[in-house]
């Protein structure tokens, strides 16, 4: 008997919104206000507290079928967070049907390869999405590459550079969890099936260094391989972009690296600290990645930029003085 009563309750809740969806479902078909609305759908907000916001907005002339809609034609799937900017004239059933298929307003934001984790704030911060506080506060939970590389100091080097597109209002901790989550993906797909020569930590700092030195693809893995020659024989790496980086860390970077620059005490400056710096000094790409995990056998030991944005490479220091010395010549 008492299944009886459930089976003809719900038979008779089925029936009484089928019923309003019936009498009332014209009106989701009718023109929309004359003005474009913009509809706040915070996070966690349930499906009742939206469509009651956009009622206020009179977006939805009737709740009522607005809900019969949501259960009888969505299968009462969940309505996305975001703004929604609706257009003059939308009728209630698009209103529903976007706030179902998720069609929120979304920010475009490009961080390029050579990125440091203050430029990708800086973008971010233009496009909305937080602020420089907030960045910082962000780029110093390594938690979330722990297992990959627990030593790193920061998340600087494991901030993908892409394109990618956010919903307005998406926090900071989430646009930056979906950047880390890009760098493991690609990430995975370099290393399958390969053990890699060194750590993770160790090969995206290589990377960073060959991202800042050289943008030609045909000179990555070789610049690659002349830092890891310098690194086997215990020779300073003497890059300067990690003299750069050092000198933006302390606020002292003019715009111009001086000679008394490569003396600066810091544990990024590779003039005066053998090895690898303690970590990336910006984000690489997928290319001077490949670059790090796969350097060219090579007997350089040396490069010295030339005016066309390429480099001349060099085996013995006398090589590499001359070359500085062409070089020169050449730009007076």
């Amino acid at each position: 008997m008492r299944r009886r009563l459930l089976i003809v309750s719900a038979v008779a809740t089925f029936v009484a919104v089928a019923a309003a969806a019936a009498l009332s479902g014209w009106t989701l078909l009718r023109p929309g206000p004359d003005r474009e609305v913009v509809l706040e759908v915070p996070e966690g907000a349930s499906v009742g507290e939206v469509l009651a916001a956009a009622g206020r907005s009179d977006l939805l002339p009737s709740v009522l079928a607005a809900r019969a809609w949501w259960r009888l034609v969505a299968g009462g799937r969940p309505i996305r967070w975001g703004r929604y900017t609706v257009p003059p004239g939308t009728r209630p059933v698009d209103l529903l049907r976007r706030l179902v298929g998720g069609v929120v307003d979304q920010i475009t934001v490009t961080v390029i390869e050579g990125s440091t984790v203050e430029d990708v704030g800086d973008r971010m911060t233009a496009a909305g999405i937080g602020d420089a506080q907030a960045w910082r506060t962000v780029a110093a939970n390594t938690s979330w590459i722990a297992d990959l590389a627990p030593r790193a100091p920061s998340l600087e080097g494991f901030l993908f550079p892409d394109t990618y597109r956010f919903a307005v209002g998406t926090p900071p901790s989430t646009a930056a969890h979906h950047l880390v989550d890009h760098f493991r993906t690609v990430w995975s797909e370099l290393v399958s099936g390969e053990r890699p020569w060194a750590s993770a930590l160790e090969i995206v700092t290589l990377a960073s260094l060959v991202e800042a030195e050289t943008n030609l693809p045909e000179e990555r893995s070789r610049i690659a391989g002349v830092f890891v020659n310098r690194l086997r024989r215990g020779m300073l790496l003497q890059c300067d972009p990690t003299v750069v980086y050092a000198l933006r860390r302390l606020g002292r970077w003019t715009g111009r690296l001086r000679h008394v620059d490569l003396e600066v005490d810091h544990p990024y400056n590779t003039y005066r600290f053998p090895g690898l710096p303690p970590g990336p000094i910006n984000s690489p790409g997928r290319a001077a990645l490949q670059a790090a995990l796969h350097p060219m056998a090579t007997e350089d030991l040396y490069f010295v930029a030339r005016p066309d944005g390429g480099h001349t490479f060099s085996r013995t220091l006398r090589e590499h003085n001359l070359a500085v010395v062409r070089l020169r010549r050449a730009a007076r």
